[in-house]
């Protein structure tokens, strides 16, 4: 698959069907470079299949959760459709695999549940923007990232303006009523809903765009990425008056978008989300310095205190290292984390698990090289309390 949904993510993340294993591979989409997609994946596998087998799983199980994976090796087909990294997920019971316009550092962890830290770009502001570009008789909607963007089928909204009329009708959208008389003769028509001073198309527009943004905030309802509109101009302001997802961006970009490459939309959308990636971080950032050089508890940088806080609700920032991991164990009973030196057969990575309990908790996550972290830890946070 091309997508994955914060709903998806949620599913990994619940899975903890026995042995779980995460394999990421980055792929190249031309070139010469695409003939090593294979030989890196295949490399991979096999070191997945020693990591299974040294983990002290029965050799039949092994086979069981590899077969799958192996049959990718020589599919030629699979392997001429591919982004900027391939995500796969193996466990008994359940199988995903994703093509993605993110670049993944080689990795594969048998934990489990699922390893999804090299995911973490597609569910905080790091790098995943929507792009909605709309006209009278077209709705698109792109999922991009700095690398890409590709369109995603929506269901559940109008195509077009045409498509909207059909399922509401201009005369039931408005109320008529009858006002007071004032000469004694016919009673006035009076028009509520639109305002009596609207066009009547511009009417119909407003609520053709309505519709398609509850489609939009339905699909969009646990993202929290920066949403651009492409559009002509004088439909912007409509939009922007029907919109109620929380994260629009304020710029947009003009024109009729139906005349414009996926390419061209991509290129002009990374401009305007760009400043807000990098605003947004560096402001979590600052004001992690600032509350851990005032030695306030609500800045650490101890990876127990992180994941028990994660674990609680109570991460409102998070920065953890997208090129180390941290085996240990949680326990939910007494809220204290067990770091080991090296992965023990039932440990999990506890930087990843601080992550997925941050981000589904609606707290913001930013994974950095350890270079890039605050003082250079495995783990930063900054505490709602």
């Amino acid at each position: 698959m091309d997508t994955l949904t914060i709903k998806e993510i949620k599913s990994l993340i619940e899975n903890r069907n026995g042995v779980c294993l995460s394999l990421y591979v980055p792929t190249f989409v031309s070139g010469k470079e695409v003939e090593q997609n294979q030989i890196r994946y295949k490399n991979q596998v096999r070191k997945a299949e020693e990591q299974l087998k040294a983990s002290g799983i029965r050799p039949n199980e092994v086979e069981q959760l590899i077969e799958p994976l192996k049959k990718y090796v020589d599919d030629t087909l699979f392997w001429k459709y591919q982004s900027r990294g391939l995500a796969i997920f193996r466990s008994k019971d359940n199988f995903y695999s994703y093509r993605l316009p993110l670049e993944f550092n080689e990795l594969s962890v048998v934990s489990n549940r699922f390893h999804i830290k090299p995911l973490l770009p597609f569910f905080n502001r790091e790098g995943l923007y929507y792009l909605l570009a709309f006209s009278k008789g077209k709705i698109r909607l792109f999922r991009g990232s700095k690398y890409s963007a590709s369109e995603i089928e929506l269901s559940g909204i109008p195509k077009n303006l045409a498509e909207a009329l059909k399922f509401d009708v201009y005369s039931k959208e408005l109320q008529f009523q009858t006002g007071t008389p004032r000469h004694g003769g016919k009673r006035d028509a009076i028009f509520f809903g639109g305002g009596s001073n609207e066009p009547k198309e511009k009417i119909e527009i407003l609520r053709f765009l309505q519709q398609v943004d509850k489609g939009i905030n339905d699909f969009l309802k646990d993202s929290q990425a920066p949403l651009v509109l492409a559009g002509v101009d004088y439909l912007i302001p409509i939009y922007q008056d029907a919109n109620k997802y929380p994260h629009l961006v304020e710029r947009h970009i003009s024109g009729n978008p139906d005349d414009l490459s996926v390419e061209k939309l991509h290129e002009k959308a990374w401009e305007l989300v760009l400043p807000i990636f990098f605003s947004d971080q560096a402001k979590a950032m600052e004001r992690f310095q600032k509350l851990n050089g005032s030695q306030s508890p609500l800045a650490s940088i101890e990876i127990s205190d992180i994941v028990s806080a994660a674990y609680n609700k109570r991460i409102e920032q998070l920065f953890v290292a997208n090129d180390l991991q941290v085996w240990g164990k949680f326990d939910s009973n007494s809220f204290a984390a067990e770091i080991h030196d090296s992965q023990l057969e039932t440990d999990e990575d506890l930087l990843d698990f601080a992550a997925v309990h941050t981000l589904i908790n609606r707290g913001a996550v930013y994974s950095l090289p350890l270079k890039k972290m605050p003082r250079q830890k495995l783990a930063a946070a900054v505490f709602r309390f």
